[in-house]
Formats: C-alpha cells, sequence, structure tokens
C-alpha cells in the first residue's frame, strides 16, 4: 500500500481513539544507526521543502551541514519553517554526542549541550528529510531522543598497497560522519611523505600538509583522525631501505626493528612527528606492535639477556612515554602480550572449550600477573578479535585488563584478507557482538578494521561499516536480514530497501569459486609465487577431462547461474538507487569478472565432451573468449581508477612479502588477475598444441 500523509492519519487516529500513539516511526523511515528513543506525537508535521531557514539559539556556531539544509539562510527568530539549533548546557544525556530532536507544525528544534550533538541531531534529520524526499511523504510530528553508547567509534583506514584521490577522502568523510562514525585510525605506512625520513614515503605519497587539510575538513565534521605507524615488527615498509638496515632486528629480514637500538627510535620518533603533523586533532598515536615473532635476535638483545617479553615492553614504554610527552596516547596490538604468555590460542580460538580455557588460564595467567608492572599505564590494549569475540579466553582477557586498571579498545572487522571484497554478510555478526560487548564492558572504545592486504575497493566495504555504525552507537539484537533491509534503505533508497535487490550477499557466495577455479593449488588471500593451474583436455581422450573436474564444473554452471541473478539485481538497484550508484558500478565489474572462470571451464567442457569434427571451432570460441579478457581487465581497472591509484610509481620497491600480502604481489595491476593471466597463456599454448594434433 502506498504510504501517504491521509494513512499516517488515519493511523494516528485509530492510536489516538487506543489511547496512546505508536513509539516508532512508520516504516517508510528507516534511521542508521537507531536512535535510542522515538516517540511519534500528535499534530502534523513537516515535508522536507517547509523548511525555510535556521535559527540558532544559545550558540554562534552553524554546524557543517550538506545536501538541502545547507542552502538554508540563517534567521533571526522561531517560525514556521524554521530548524532552531539550541544548546542547553543541563540537557541530561548520558553523553554529550547526545541529541533531542523535537518535529511539530512546521518547526524542527534540535537540542544538544554540545555542538557534536547538535551535529549528529542534523544528521538524523538529514535521513528524516531524505526518506520524505525520496518517498513524497510527510515527516511525521515526534521527538527523537538520542545518543551514542559507545564514546569512540572509529573505522580504520589502511593505506598499506594503494592510495585513492584526494577528493575520495573528503567524500569518505562526508558519509562517516551522516552515520555518526567519529574517528578514523589511518594506517599510512610508506603512504606518507615523511619530511624527516624521505625515503621512507614512497613517490606518490600524499604530503603532510595535505593529510592535515584532510584532518581539518574531519574534525569540522567531528570526525578526529590518528596515524598508525607500524613497529615493533610489520616494519618491512621502512626496513626494506637499505639506509636502515642496521636497525633489524634480524638482519636476515626487515620486519622487525632491534628494541635495543637507540636509533630505532629516532627512526620511529622522527615518523611519529611527522604523522602526528598530518593528524592535529588527534588523540592517539597507534604504535602497532603485533607479530614480532621470535623477538632477540640483534646482539644488542642477545647481550642484554632480556627475555622477548620484556623487549617487547621496554619498547612499548618508551613508545608510550614518548606519546604521552606529545600529548598523545599510545595504542597497541595486544597480541603479542598473550602469545608470550601462552594463552593467545584462548582469545580467538572457538573449539577450545570453556573447562579448557580456564584450566589454561589458571595455569598461566600468572605470567601476565607478575609482570603487570611492566605494562605501561599511558597505554591503551587494543584486544583484537574478529570472528568470535565473545567466546570465553577473549572475555578473560577484556576482564584481565580491567581488573588491574589498564585501558583496553576492542577492535573488529569489516574486512579481513578476503580477496575482492568482505564476506560472511560483511561479518556482521561479529562486529554486532563485539559492539555489544564493548558498551556492557564500557571499554575505551572500539575501532573496526578494514585491512588492505588484498586491497578491496573501498566502495565494497560500506556495509560493513553501516553494520559498525548501527551496532556501535546504539546496540540491538537485530538479526542479519533487518540489518540489510536498513542498511539498503539508507544506502541507496528506501525503494531499493526490499530482499529483492540483495546482491551483495550473492557475490560474496559466487566469489569463493572464483578464488580457486582455475587452480588445484593456492587461493588469493595471499601472493603465491607456487600454484598449479588446472590441466586442459585431451582431444584424443574424449570426456575424461570432464569427469576429472565434475566438481569444478559443477560450480561453474552454479556460478553462471548466480551471476545472472545478480546481475539482474545490479540493474534493478541501480534504476531504484538515489545514492551510491558509483558503489553498485564497482561491485557490477567484480560481477563479471569473478564469472570469467566460470565460462572458461565450461567451454572446456565444451570442446572435451566434443566430436572430433566439431572441436576446432569449439576452440575457436574459446580463442574468441580469451582474447576477450583484456577488454574485461580495461573496464575493470576504468571503474576501479576513477577513485584508486592502481599501480605502483616507476621503481617503488615492494617490501619482502613476508605475509605473502596479494596486493604486494606486483607493482601494476597484475596481483588482481593473478590466476586469469597464466591460465590464459596455459590455454593459448595448449590451443596451438591442439592445432598441431589436428592436422
Amino acid at each position: 500500500m502506498k504510504f501517504n500523509a491521509l494513512t499516517f492519519l488515519f493511523l494516528l487516529l485509530v492510536f489516538r481513539l487506543a489511547g496512546s500513539v505508536p513509539d516508532d516511526l512508520p516504516p517508510q523511515f528507516r534511521l542508521l544507526p537507531q536512535p535510542q528513543k522515538i516517540e511519534v506525537l500528535p499534530g502534523s508535521g513537516i515535508r522536507y521543502h517547509d523548511l525555510k531557514s535556521v535559527y540558532l539559539n544559545n550558540t554562534q556556531k552553524r554546524p557543517v551541514m550538506n545536501g538541502f539544509l545547507a542552502t538554508l539562510p540563517l534567521s533571526g527568530s522561531e517560525t514556521d519553517g524554521t530548524l532552531t539549533l539550541k544548546l542547553v548546557k543541563d540537557l541530561r544525556l548520558p553523553s554529550p554526542e547526545g541529541y533531542v530532536i523535537q518535529i511539530a507544525n512546521k518547526k524542527v528544534v534540535i537540542e544538544s549541550s554540545s555542538e557534536a550533538g547538535l551535529f549528529y541531531g542534523i544528521q538524523t534529520l538529514q535521513q528524516l528529510i531524505e526518506d520524505s524526499r525520496d518517498q513524497g511523504i510527510e515527516i511525521p510530528a515526534l521527538k527523537i531522543t538520542d545518543y551514542p553508547e559507545i564514546s569512540y567509534r572509529a573505522i580504520h583506514l589502511d593505506l598499506k598497497h594503494h592510495l585513492d584521490a584526494g577528493n575520495y577522502y573528503y567524500k569518505m568523510i562526508d558519509k562517516l560522519a551522516g552515520i555518526k562514525i567519529n574517528a578514523i585510525i589511518v594506517e599510512f605506512e610508506d603512504k606518507l611523505r615523511y619530511r624527516k625520513h624521505p625515503v621512507v614515503g614512497a613517490k606518490h605519497a600524499i604530503s603532510v600538509e595535505e593529510f592535515a587539510a584532510i584532518s581539518k575538513y574531519a574534525h569540522e565534521r567531528h570526525i578526529e583522525i590518528s596515524p598508525l605507524i607500524q613497529g615493533l615488527g610489520h616494519a618491512s615498509f621502512i626496513l626494506k631501505h637499505e639506509e636502515y638496515k642496521d636497525v633489524r632486528d634480524d638482519i636476515q629480514s626487515d620486519w622487525v626493528f632491534d628494541p635495543l637500538n637507540p636509533k630505532t627510535y629516532d627512526i620511529q620518533f622522527s615518523l611519529y612527528e611527522d604523522a602526528m603533523a598530518a593528524t592535529p586533532f588527534g588523540r592517539y598515536i597507534h604504535v602497532g606492535g603485533d607479530e614480532v615473532g621470535d623477538l632477540g635476535k640483534s646482539e644488542l638483545s642477545k647481550k642484554s639477556g632480556m627475555s622477548s617479553f620484556d623487549l617487547q615492553m621496554y619498547w612499548l614504554r618508551k613508545v608510550s612515554e614518548f606519546a604521552e610527552n606529545h600529548g598523545r596516547k599510545a595504542i597497541f596490538w595486544d597480541d603479542m602480550v598473550f602469545k608470550l604468555s601462552g594463552l593467545y590460542k584462548t582469545t580467538w580460538d572457538p573449539t577450545i572449550n570453556e573447562q579448557e580455557v580456564k584450566a589454561l588460564w589458571e595455569k598461566n595467567s600468572h605470567i601476565l600477573d607478575r609482570s603487570v608492572n611492566l605494562f605501561p599505564k599511558n597505554c591503551i590494549y587494543m584486544r583484537w578479535n574478529y570472528d568470535h569475540p565473545e567466546i570465553p579466553g577473549n572475555l578473560l582477557a577484556l576482564n584481565w585488563y580491567n581488573s588491574h586498571g589498564l585501558d583496553v579498545m576492542a577492535a573488529t572487522s569489516a574486512q579481513q584478507i578476503w580477496a575482492m571484497m568482505p564476506r560472511n554478510n560483511s561479518n556482521y555478526t561479529a562486529i554486532k557482538e563485539y559492539s555489544r560487548i564493548t558498551s556492557e564492558k564500557k571499554l575505551t572504545g572500539i575501532l573496526c578494521t578494514i585491512w588492505d592486504d588484498t586491497s578491496p575497493h573501498f566502495e565494497t566495504v560500506w556495509r560493513g561499516i553501516y553494520y559498525f555504525a548501527l551496532t556501535s552507537w546504539n546496540h540491538e539484537n537485530l538479526q542479519a536480514d533487518q540489518a540489510q533491509v536498513i542498511f539498503r534503505h539508507r544506502y541507496y533508497s528506501p525503494q531499493a530497501s526490499a530482499p529483492a535487490y540483495e546482491f551483495q550477499d550473492l557475490l560474496e557466495q559466487v566469489l569463493p569459486f572464483w578464488e580457486t577455479a582455475l587452480i588445484i593449488k593456492g587461493d588469493r588471500e595471499n601472493y603465491h609465487k607456487n600454484f598449479s593451474l588446472v590441466d586442459l583436455p585431451d582431444a584424443k581422450q574424449s570426456g575424461e577431462w570432464s569427469k576429472k573436474h565434475s566438481a569444478k564444473l559443477e560450480g561453474a554452471n552454479n556460478a553462471l547461474v548466480k551471476y545472472g541473478v545478480i546481475r539482474e539485481r545490479l540493474a534493478k538497484t541501480n534504476t531504484a538507487a538515489r545514492r551510491n550508484a558509483y558503489t553498485i558500478s564497482v561491485f557490477n565489474q567484480i560481477n563479471e569478472l569473478s564469472v570469467y572462470p566460470a565460462k572458461v571451464l565450461l567451454l572446456l567442457e565444451k570442446y572435451d565432451k566434443a566430436p572430433m569434427n566439431m572441436k576446432k571451432q569449439i576452440a575457436q570460441e574459446i580463442t574468441t573468449y580469451i582474447d576477450g579478457f583484456e577488454n574485461l581487465r580495461t573496464k575493470f581497472e576504468a571503474v576501479f581508477s576513477e577513485t584508486r591509484m592502481l599501480n605502483n610509481p616507476e621503481g617503488y620497491q615492494l617490501d619482502s612479502n613476508l605475509h605473502e600480502h596479494l596486493a604486494n604481489g606486483t607493482n601494476n595491476t597484475d596481483w588482481m588477475f593473478m590466476y586469469e593471466i597464466p591460465f590464459n597463456t596455459k590455454v593459448r599454448e595448449w590451443l596451438t598444441a591442439q592445432q598441431s594434433t589436428n592436422k
């Protein structure tokens, strides 16, 4: 039934006769994140075009506004069609970011005790306006009382293996602000043009001054940007250079700094200073510190007699002190704390039962307890768990920090090391659970990581970010399909909210086949130099190849069917969408690429089963299809390059790739097509051989 003003008035009359009014918005309005409390009031509301001006009450600063609201002039008083912004010092809400909106009789009033709260009230109003405009309906009279459950809600911007066009970061910030994300931790690695150690910054790196401008833009929208500069480990972007070999913990590896070499701190602190200059409004420095392996191989470390744990904490105290002296607080990935105390597996492995976990903690937690004085208090310990944050070992780790007066922050993930795009419904369940835990345990905050190891386009990650915004502001136990509806409504349009428009989950289901369709050994989560491609048919043994690869061919047929469904749903969404058409174009290219291996395999099956007199004709079909791959690649790269720099500059030195990151495999885009390219070469050679055989 089409919703209109008469329908709403009828529903309102029903509720009045029943002695009450609805306590939630009509389904045509969906807000993300969802407010803490919505009261629909009697009386008339407002249509978006009824707003004529902005009145500042008890504040001189007009918050940043976008779209229609940005065009409204200031008014000297409150009249019909006025948006009133009012600072109220004694507004009793649990958070200074909270706000109250009241809409009635063609007026809107937003109250808060802070500028941030007024800004977030405007973001909610903006979403109501979008829904009013998109559907031609009135915003009902209502009162919204809202505030975040978690004070620090950050996303991770990982620039490890790519850079985006400068304007893309500004658009990204606008979208994040619109869903009330209030922080970014940016992992620069070599994508910042360091002034004190210029060799570390890549030729195409962003300047300190340019990123400081981005930080200012974010700050004006109540987003705080802090830097992440990797060390003690993950230091290949520094230690790969000849100039820094003397500060390696292991001279044969560019992975870890020597924690006892004074030059280590000269280098790291200089990089910190440039990173802080690029993020002048941040309160943190994320110092990394994870996955250092067998620390203590340098001569200085061996002579010291210090254990790996002692060395780790020596470094952490030094960098935490530096951060404090510069008005910041260090954040530290905490996995080494538990690895070196024999408890790490309990923090991530859901197969260990609760009794075993309890026994291990009773046995080993004394290692942590006796070393607690080594843990700096001026540091935040980031407890990351991307899949099962609710498992007993992870909860025990959080409790241990809290019981010892140490600050702890959670880290969830919208993108781990999945190739091309996130999986598991954009990791919704894990994000939701860790948001709940963060709120209940009153942790310092939560970070949603977006890892660049396989460098998916950022457009593929927005659903996970919206889920994070949804659950970190106001945690409700929504099922995944409910969250999907809210996301599609908010991200594309109300018209695209129905399940018939869901294409992203289907793409997630198709990609595992694409990843390994052309190989019998390897994967696409990493860049492998050693892999084995699928063999090809023997014309003299008709049908044997198809029997051998029957499972792959079944997968190819399934992939082809889903490709058609996805393509149709993408087209429907594109027609219905009022926003974010570029995201759809990115997913469309992913769909086109993902079906390529399936179509190749099915052509090979056709050849294998064909009678000898038909094989030459089908061989030509195969040739034509693989010759078209370059056009597919060109279209794929054209869409991606609208916002992203795809190739490294000439002379760029890749890291040693200790972790075999997919996106660190080549300086051009070959890593994106790492199996298609060699498979096509193999097929061409095979076709040539078949022609010789058939003569």
